[in-house]
């Protein structure tokens, strides 16, 4: 198995070429070739040379981004919770439907990886009885690379609506309470009110 395959040199890539057209190698000799590019003007075709890309792409799986999951999202962070929260010795974390929903909507530029990063950090919350599912959420869409899309838009447009409608939902919630929204979402004031501004948001909406 031949992860990020896209980084091979030119010398490896005649190496791995030269291995798989030797009459000695194992009938049995399998490989998969796995590749995380996500720039819109670049695949493996146009950065491997040719005669080994055909020779690798007899039968391709293309694997969605974890955003396109459906429900497979929440099904994989209850599994990654059970996980962490027997290694942790305590009770999974409860998903409230609210919850839920962001987690589907959440535009995860870090796939799952991300995920089981934010399940284990929301078993060690509820370990220690602070904290949301939603606060971890936030936090983690702060800081945003110009990334592109499989499906080639700017990531941070998905980073962007989800970001709305995480405020715009809490607001709702709290009728309006900067105090608990802050609380919830671990928003300092100003960084409240400056995603507020941007978003077209006012407070006086809620009330």
């Amino acid at each position: 198995m031949l992860e990020d395959i896209e980084a091979l040199g030119e010398a490896v890539q005649a190496r791995l070429l030269s291995f798989i057209d030797t009459e000695g190698t194992p009938p049995e000799t399998r490989i998969i070739a796995i590749s995380n590019i996500q720039e819109q003007d670049r695949t493996c075709e146009n950065v491997l040379r040719s005669d080994l890309f055909f020779r690798l792409a007899s039968l391709r799986i293309t694997v969605p981004p974890l955003r396109q999951r459906g429900e497979d999202i929440l099904t994989l962070f209850a599994r990654f919770c059970e996980g962490f929260a027997e290694d942790y010795g305590c009770d999974a974390p409860q998903v409230s439907a609210q919850e839920a929903a962001q987690l589907l909507q959440a535009p995860w530029p870090g796939n799952v990886r991300q995920l089981v990063n934010m399940a284990e950090r929301a078993v060690l919350q509820s370990r220690r009885g602070s904290g949301t599912i939603t606060s971890l959420m936030m936090s983690d869409h702060q800081e945003m690379q110009p990334v592109m899309t499989t499906e080639g838009k700017p990531l941070k447009e998905y980073v962007e609506a989800f970001e709305r409608m995480l405020i715009d939902n809490t607001m709702r919630r709290h009728k309006g309470s900067i105090a608990a929204v802050m609380d919830e979402l671990c928003l300092p004031r100003r960084t409240l009110n400056e995603k507020m501004a941007k978003y077209g948001l006012q407070r006086s909406d809620y009330l």
